[in-house]
């Protein structure tokens, strides 16, 4: 219980891109990027990583990569998310849940450990910083706020974003959106997949030969990006 959870949800058939999770970024699945870049720089002694697909045949391949890189995999329905999740907290009970996605490959582990710290000390439902890079943040709850969702009359739409009630309700939650005062405070950036267009602008960051590039820090991908600004505004 005192391990927080970072749990992965992924899924093949996305919506908005299919397949997204396993495209290629430099050379390995969007899905491995993440999960070696958080293995690194989240101690397994002091944090469990998981990855939560659903039970769908088109989600064994996403198991298999989950297994691949070694760590424990949860499959569960398919758009009830939240069910996904609370199925996942039985089979790895925490206090705090860490919930990201496997389109942000570049999600930022400093910024994971300081949310959880903000979560913990304060004793929060819910945590979400608001001025970084889309793309970069999480959302971190406590386990006792996802057990309430799920006992509420939730919407089919508050099931698979598992935030939206609280965003929607924050009367009725102890809440807290810190915002960053360093050079990551860019919420004007995109660090996303969401389309093909993210996937090669993300790819335009790193050089096809460079080694371990999940360990980039979010500082530096910040000033790759605004290189390739500066290089394009150049050109036109």
């Amino acid at each position: 219980m005192n391990k927080p959870s970072i749990i992965i949800q992924c899924r093949f058939n996305s919506s908005r891109l299919f397949g997204k999770a396993i495209y290629p970024l430099v050379k390995i699945p969007i899905l491995v990027f993440l999960v070696r870049r958080l293995k690194e720089n989240l101690d397994q002694n002091f944090y469990q990583i998981i990855l939560a697909t659903s039970d769908q045949k088109d989600d064994n391949i996403i198991e298999e990569w989950g297994k691949a890189e070694d760590i424990p995999v949860v499959r569960g329905s398919k758009n009830n998310i939240l069910k996904r999740y609370i199925q996942t907290m039985k089979i790895f009970p925490s206090k705090t849940i860490v919930r990201v996605t496997a389109d942000n490959p570049l999600t930022c582990p400093e910024i994971i450990k300081w949310l959880i710290n903000e979560q913990q000390n304060k004793c929060l439902d819910y945590v979400f910083c608001t001025n970084i890079p889309c793309g970069t943040g999480v959302d971190v709850f406590s386990n006792n706020v996802l057990e309430a969702l799920d006992k509420e009359n939730l919407t089919d739409d508050e099931k698979e974003h598992i935030n939206l009630h609280i965003l929607n309700n924050k009367e009725k939650f102890k809440t807290f959106f810190p915002q960053l005062t360093d050079e990551r405070a860019r919420p004007d950036i995109r660090l996303t997949v969401d389309t093909f267009e993210d996937w090669l602008k993300l790819n335009t960051l790193f050089n096809p030969n460079e080694k371990a590039p999940w360990r980039i820090s979010l500082y530096e991908a910040i000033k790759r990006v605004d290189k390739n600004s500066i290089q394009k505004q150049q050109v036109t």
